[in-house]
């Protein structure tokens, strides 16, 4: 059972760098910046900071842990208050690192979106985004084990013949992505934004290959969130997501609820809430987290439902952590905050 273990990983982790899958994160909503560059100073204040971190897959076997710390940070400028046209600008930092060989994704990416007022009152608005920055890729080629090594008795021996070309990659990327944003009142809002990633479609490779096109395929995203306040205590927060690249394809949706203990219906105040949501034939991911005043902290689990792992991680999936904290600063203490939102 060891040994198919690590075949199996071996196997998702060749298959991850021949494909380039894109990290991700299940609560996206609290990673804003890798979810739409229009995204870029979208929120009710001056400046947010953000954390996300993700861990998965280590009831496989303890070697073969998959993590993502990302952290981020976005402002506004040219904002003299809520209902004017702005600028945002942020920057975001991503170390993904996948398997016992260390594959390792680490992205630095600055993003700048303009949010144009479609009303007096700004409370619609219409945002485009931009996003460049340098991706950097490496692997520990000797820490693999490849099925030509097995020496049949459980061990490894020999040198495999698999080429990789490189070890180590740098390439820049570029993004694209547009959002609307309606503030219907003080307790009710929707947000909706398409996106567009690898516009350039670098090329990517490390190991030998006789395939004359290596370049990343465009990812495309759209997206959908909304804030109902049922009453002044009870708040829902449906949300969406579709993602395709290349033939891969991907559909998330589901929703929190939250209860506020304090705070009136035009400021956040102190609020819990729980949820839960799918990542359609791939697996459940139950939430819990609280928002009080700038701060955002949120929790989650994926549990996984796929019949390719379930076997081996026993329906196991991995914990997620994000915090959040947006800040008024004193020139811009005029600023409304609408209601609770993510």
């Amino acid at each position: 059972m060891k040994y198919f273990k690590l075949f199996l990983i071996s196997f998702l982790l060749i298959t991850e760098i021949v494909e380039a899958q894109d990290p991700h994160f299940s609560q996206f909503y609290y990673s804003p910046l890798t979810e739409n560059p229009a995204l870029t100073g979208a929120f009710d204040g001056s400046y947010r900071l953000g954390t996300i971190y993700k861990n998965q897959w280590g009831s496989v076997t303890s070697p073969f842990v998959y993590s993502t710390p990302s952290i981020s940070g976005d402002y506004k400028l040219m904002n003299n208050g809520y209902n004017n046209n702005y600028l945002g600008v942020g920057l975001m930092l991503l170390n993904d690192r996948s398997g016992d060989a260390n594959l390792s994704n680490l992205t630095a990416m600055f993003s700048a979106a303009y949010h144009l007022s479609l009303d007096q009152r700004g409370y619609n608005h219409i945002s485009i985004g931009l996003q460049g920055g340098i991706v950097q890729k490496s692997i520990d080629q000797a820490a693999l084990k490849f099925l030509d090594q097995y020496d049949g008795n459980g061990g490894f021996t020999g040198i495999s013949a698999e080429h990789f070309d490189n070890v180590s990659i740098l390439y820049p990327d570029f993004s694209a992505g547009a959002a609307y944003t309606s503030v219907i009142s003080k307790q009710t809002r929707f947000q909706a934004g398409i996106s567009v990633f690898h516009l350039t479609q670098p090329t990517e490779r490390f190991l030998q290959s006789t395939v004359s096109n290596d370049r990343l395929p465009i990812r495309y995203l759209a997206h959908a969130s909304a804030t109902f306040g049922l009453n002044s205590k009870i708040y829902l927060f449906p949300f969406g997501q579709f993602q395709m690249q290349n033939k891969n394809q991907e559909v998330v949706a589901g929703a929190n609820i939250g209860y506020k203990f304090a705070g009136t219906p035009s400021a956040v105040g102190t609020l819990f809430y729980v949820g839960a949501f799918t990542r359609v034939k791939y697996n459940v991911v139950p939430t819990v987290g609280f928002m009080m005043n700038g701060l955002q902290f949120g929790l989650s689990y994926d549990v996984n439902l796929s019949n390719d792992l379930k076997a081996v991680a026993k329906s196991n999936g991995g914990f997620e952590l994000a915090l959040v904290y947006t800040g008024i600063l004193r020139s811009d203490k005029g600023q409304p905050i609408p209601c609770p939102t993510f």
